[in-house]
């Protein structure tokens, strides 16, 4: 994976945050790291999509 997809996905975590602090939202630590989670779910499933179609 390269640098720029970790960052990516981090930055993006980091804004929800801090979206959600700003419009007064309830904030768990353990929704970070899902946020974390799910994005590199997504970007893998990505991954594989882009192996599979360039066999084809």
């Amino acid at each position: 994976m390269e640098i720029g997809v970790w960052f990516g996905i981090l930055l993006s975590a980091v804004l929800a945050f801090l979206l959600g602090d700003f419009y007064g939202q309830p904030l768990h630590w353990y929704l970070f790291i899902l946020i974390i989670v799910i994005g590199f779910f997504i970007n893998t499933i990505i991954l594989i999509l882009r192996v599979k179609d360039e066999n084809s």
